[in-house]
């Protein structure tokens, strides 16, 4: 397994990351060694509060003037190169993605994992991110089960929607344990919306088992608590027969992952992002929790 050394992490004035944040797809990426002299755009967010952002601090960040080229998606949620940013909700930054907490968080350590280059495609099937993907993941499941004392419940619903998608996994701390019911009631959901999740019992990865996943999918690791074990399960978008009536019209809602732990937690109000959405200084605040817990398995 990949080490991810402590400079890896946001912290202070230094930002220790790969080569490039962003670019178009056609551009060639920019050598650089960290990130001091650089703004990071991460979200939507009016220019103003960019402005404003860049005049009265960066929230632990020692950035300046030197900006990224503006990405195709001007106004995608997860694009580092977008012209307005909320650079409080990064964690940490690694060569080809970065973590991040989301909008309406399931909990206080709650992350993505998102690709720094904007795209659809898969973050498990794209040989460009897996290796790193795979490698920040297991630090984040080390994380939850070292420092929370908690297992790491990971999908990723890998499917274009109207407006745009950008590639990311979902990782959120849950109980110790709680793997069997989050198995469960999964299972039982994705038959209600008329799909049908097939367990992978190989130990390959999903571009080892398949070549194509242009249709998408909807990819989960189920903890199987403690350690690093976890039994996955997978949906492809598009197989015939999406549930055992046989329909062509199975759909992974939206929100699925997080609608499933609603359920097994008997918290409705987290299924949708929106109903969490907290004040940006409570953000601020968790962000950086974040940041120092994270850090400190690498201290």
């Amino acid at each position: 397994e990949t080490e991810i050394k402590a400079d890896s992490i946001v912290s202070g004035d230094k930002l220790e990351t790969a080569q490039t944040l962003a670019k178009e797809e056609t551009e060639i990426k920019a050598d650089a060694s960290n990130l001091n002299g650089v703004t990071l755009y991460w979200a939507k967010g009016s220019q103003k509060s960019a402005e404003s952002n860049g005049k009265s601090g960066n929230y632990g960040l020692n950035f300046n003037n030197r900006h990224f080229p503006p990405d195709a998606r001007t106004d995608c949620w997860f694009c580092l190169a977008s012209p307005t940013c909320e650079k409080h909700l990064i964690v940490t930054v690694f060569d080809e993605c970065y973590v991040a907490m989301p909008k309406g968080a399931v909990n206080e350590f709650h992350s993505l994992i998102v690709p720094v280059e904007h795209g659809g495609d898969g973050a498990f099937v794209t040989k460009k991110l897996a290796p790193e993907m795979e490698t920040v993941k297991s630090k984040l499941r080390t994380h939850a089960r070292t420092a929370l004392q908690k297992d790491l419940f990971v999908f990723e619903r890998c499917i274009q929607t109207k407006g745009g998608y950008h590639t990311h996994v979902q990782c959120i701390p849950v109980e110790a344990g709680s793997g069997p019911t989050i198995q469960s009631k999964m299972l039982e959901m994705s038959v209600r919306s008329g799909f049908q999740l097939r367990e992978i019992t190989s130990e390959l990865s999903l571009n080892a088992l398949e070549e194509d996943w242009s249709a998408g999918y909807f990819y989960v690791e189920i903890p199987l608590g403690g350690g690093d074990e976890y039994r996955r399960f997978i949906y492809r978008a598009g197989d015939a027969g999406g549930n055992e009536q046989g329909s062509s019209r199975a759909h992974v809602p939206l929100q699925f992952g997080r609608e499933v732990l609603a359920e097994v937690l008997n918290k409705p109000e987290i299924g949708h992002w929106k109903a969490c959405v907290v004040s940006k200084e409570k953000e601020e605040e968790l962000t950086a929790s974040f940041r120092t817990s994270l850090a400190s398995l690498s201290s």
